[in-house]
């Protein structure tokens, strides 16, 4: 993967909603696929699905057909709630663990340069999914932790891929995306909006392994890192386990950055 030599690159857009939602996915194909002809060797893809089934092909066709040498970004148009992306939860839905499992495949494929972009909301258990044994599910993740308005998505994706060709391009375009959102407006009252965000695979990585991101959850797992031992102070036990549990992820880290 280190001697990775680009032959393609291009934008694949995803879109999973309700024949009655707005055709978000269709509407950004339809405006970005001229950026064809603004380059040699780049495409723009756009896939519709409106099952989970029918989302999970799309992503396997993906994983069989793109060959190494070609990258692109991967754009997913979809409702997202807390524990993943979906139409109805439980019966219409994908978690982020197994989302991730396809994600994780193509970014193999493409040397660890995948850009996922979410133009759906992401809960905070995406961290929870990442799977730190195996090698990271992209790149970066570009998403927003809150509900995203209807105008928002159009207007902000529109100025994001204005500025953007390929992940090289992420800082402006990032900036334009916020940039196109009316942050005084209010989801709710007393409920603001919030930026879309980048995290790095990195970023994601350091996360699960700090044992201060979440006291209450390490808290619960102290027992599986280092039993009960009535001869050693319960403080000192804790900080014993924050340092196992460093060293871990210092273990684990090359080969989810494939650096091993």
């Amino acid at each position: 993967m280190k001697d990775f030599e680009i032959t393609k690159e291009g934008i694949v857009i995803i879109q999973w909603l309700r024949d009655t939602d707005p055709q978000l996915g269709e509407d950004l194909y339809n405006t970005l696929k001229v950026k064809e002809s603004e380059r040699d060797n780049y495409f723009v893809k756009y896939y519709k699905a409106r099952t989970v089934d029918e989302f999970k092909t799309v992503l396997q066709e993906l994983i069989d057909t793109t060959k190494q040498g070609t990258l692109f970004t991967l754009h997913i148009v979809a409702h997202g709630y807390e524990d993943g992306l979906g139409l109805e939860i439980q019966t219409n839905e994908i978690k982020w663990a197994e989302l991730f499992t396809y994600t994780r495949q193509l970014n193999e494929i493409m040397a660890n340069n995948l850009l996922l972009v979410l133009s759906s909301c992401v809960g905070g258990g995406i961290l929870s999914c990442m799977e730190p044994e195996q090698h990271a599910p992209y790149r970066a993740i570009i998403a927003n932790t809150r509900e995203v308005f209807l105008k928002d998505a159009i207007n902000g994706f529109h100025a994001y891929y204005s500025k953007y060709y390929n992940i090289m391009d992420f800082t402006e375009a990032l900036k334009a995306l916020n940039n196109a959102i009316d942050f005084s407006e209010e989801i709710e009252p007393g409920k603001k909006k919030v930026e879309f965000f980048i995290m790095s695979a990195e970023q994601s990585f350091d996360e699960i392994f700090n044992p201060d991101r979440d006291p209450v959850f390490f808290k619960s797992v102290v027992d599986k890192i280092l039993p009960p031992n009535e001869d050693i102070p319960q403080e000192l036990r804790v900080q014993k386990a924050k340092e196992l549990f460093k060293k871990k992820g210092q273990e684990l880290k090359p080969h989810f950055m494939f650096k091993d």
